[in-house]
């Protein structure tokens, strides 16, 4: 199973109820974190999500609000291991990002009187690259923001699994001659000569997309969103500022529904939110809550919903 866990939806400036962008991946036992906004290790401590498990953090970009909480959440995990003698820390943190990221890292370990007691590897990323894990990728790709930028797709690889009632018809079960068709090989069973393709089916491997900062550009985007299980995509404002979206290079709750309409996306997550945006508007702003920002893009993309802190979602 896939869970995702939005541990912080806010955009520049965090409100009472939104803490800086962060978002953690669980597949199985790995834990992957989708940049790093401050106070984000005390969101992983709040919901108890074994912050010592992380092994890889992909930052978007450079600006403050995505990575400030990087150093807090390295302080931590070392004095995590220092005092509980954790052997799972000793293992290296990887710290992925754009252009001038192993640069921005080195600069940021190199603050004050630090000590860690784990390698920490940082990488800079090309769109197109990826970084390789057993069971799926992780792939970069260019966006549309005003320093470099990078948003990530998150790839599970195709899975071969065996159709039962086809398995049935030559009086095989679930055993080690499955096993042997799923290496490929052809077995005899009964006088039977079966072939994989006699019983396997291939399962498409689950796709996750993570847009980061982005403003609204069709040719950037549209081809690493297609067919996304999920799409969290940045919805900074309601479509009343457009005009303030391009200038900023965000998007608007209505853009981001076009986008995964046209991206035949299954689930469109809306986050990066205003903090002009409230559950309810007070007098002078009772017209800009989330519940605008969620309409509007209902209106083109149905099958939305709009990120909260400690939300979770399971990806079956």
């Amino acid at each position: 199973m896939i869970t995702i866990h939005f541990l912080g939806t806010s955009a520049a400036i965090p409100t009472r109820d939104r803490n800086f962008p962060a978002i953690l991946l669980k597949y199985n036992e790995d834990r992957i974190l989708f940049d790093c906004g401050e106070g984000t290790q005390r969101q992983l401590m709040i919901k108890n999500l074994k912050l010592m498990r992380i092994r890889a953090i992909f930052i978007t970009h450079w600006h403050a609000d995505h990575f400030a909480g990087l150093l807090g959440l390295i302080h931590t995990m070392t004095g995590l291991v220092q005092t509980r003698m954790m052997e799972w820390g000793k293992k290296p943190l990887y710290i992925y990002g754009p252009e001038g990221t192993a640069e921005f890292v080195e600069k940021l370990l190199s603050i004050g009187y630090f000590e860690r007691e784990f390698p920490v590897i940082a990488e800079d990323l090309k769109p197109g690259d990826r970084v390789e894990f057993k069971d799926y990728y992780v792939e970069a790709f260019k966006t549309y923001h005003g320093i470099p930028s990078l948003g990530y797709i998150f790839q599970e690889r195709d899975k071969l699994k065996a159709n039962m009632e086809k398995a049935k018809k030559f009086g095989l079960t679930s055993g080690p001659l499955i096993g042997k068709l799923k290496k490929g090989e052809e077995i005899v069973y009964r006088g039977q000569r079966i072939k994989p393709d006699d019983i396997l089916e291939v399962v498409k491997g689950r796709k996750i997309v993570y847009t980061g900062d982005t403003g609204y550009d069709r040719s950037l985007l549209l081809k690493p969103c297609k067919d996304a299980d999920v799409l969290i995509c940045d919805s900074t404002f309601c479509s009343d500022f457009e005009d303030k979206a391009h200038t900023y290079r965000h998007m608007t709750s209505r853009q981001a529904a076009t986008l995964a309409k046209e991206a035949n996306a299954k689930l469109l997550v809306l986050t990066h939110i205003s903090g002009r945006y409230q559950k309810k508007g007070d007098d002078k702003n009772r017209k800009y809550t989330t519940e605008k920002l969620l309409r509007e893009a209902k209106e083109i993309f149905p099958n939305t919903v709009l990120a909260e802190d400690f939300m979770e979602l399971d990806i079956k």
